[in-house]
């Protein structure tokens, strides 16, 4: 198999993908305090790495260091460590008034991805696993991560992902989606009922950077079944109160 870059061509053997994760992993680790800069002797399988800006090359010295795509994952890495330490305090106080699952997504491209999750005590609970990267249009969040998209974004998001349909309440029509981003910015709030899932529901407010620009989401996820229309106000409003103190703190 064979992988072709401004670079040159170089060889590199395992067809599996697991096999070929495991060794592009295994290279990164290479790079440490001392080890800054390697030669393009002293390592293979580098081609992908540098297409995927992972790894830079310099043909005038043939050496290679981290890539922007690295700068990038460690500043996200970073943001959400500390996002999560000011988030939490707050996230168990509304776990402990709603009885239920309290978690936090960030927008990863066109996915979310749980960052932090105090999950519901009871024992029937609906949550997100932590890590896992999923459709961005399904659920409260992911209309309040989607919130501030532009006209252009949601083109691209409609050309390169598709509104899929993941239960029969999902938004799959742009019409539907420009709709429901239109009332969360409107409201400062999203609710869901079982449209990533058939037995969930949730409600979610943003958490906004210093521009302003949605950053992250505050969300309560519960089984469709305990789902009790008359909390509403309650559990938004503290997710609100929460949320702004969040965005507050993480200013500084």
């Amino acid at each position: 198999m064979k992988a072709q870059s401004s670079m040159g061509t170089e060889e590199f053997s395992g067809n599996e993908q697991v096999k070929s994760v495991e060794k592009a992993i295994r290279l990164l680790g290479i790079f440490d305090v001392d080890h800054k800069h390697l030669t393009y002797s002293e390592i293979c399988f580098l081609s992908t790495l540098h297409q995927c800006d992972f790894l830079d090359y310099e043909p005038s010295t043939k050496k290679c260091s981290l890539g922007p795509r690295i700068i990038f994952l460690k500043g996200l890495a970073i943001e959400s460590i500390d996002l999560v330490g000011i988030a939490r305090p707050l996230m168990e106080e509304i776990r402990q008034a709603t009885k239920e699952t309290v978690s936090l997504f960030m927008r990863r491209e066109f996915k979310k991805i749980c960052i932090c999750k105090l999950e519901s005590e009871r024992s029937i609970r609906y949550s997100s696993r932590v890590g896992e990267l999923v459709y961005l249009h399904g659920g409260a969040s992911g209309k309040v991560l989607m919130s501030t998209f532009s006209k252009e974004d949601l083109d691209r998001f409609e050309k390169e992902e598709g509104f899929k349909s993941l239960t029969s309440n999902t938004f799959t029509q742009r019409p539907e989606v420009d709709g429901a981003l239109r009332k969360t910015r409107e409201n400062g709030y999203a609710i869901s009922f079982a449209e990533r899932s058939e037995n969930s529901a949730g409600m979610g407010v943003p958490i906004f950077d210093c521009n302003r620009k949605v950053l992250a989401c505050l969300n309560i996820t519960l089984p469709f079944g305990g789902y009790d229309q008359a909390k509403i106000p309650e559990w938004i409003d503290l997710l609100k109160r929460a949320g702004l103190e969040i965005s507050r703190k993480n200013d500084y």
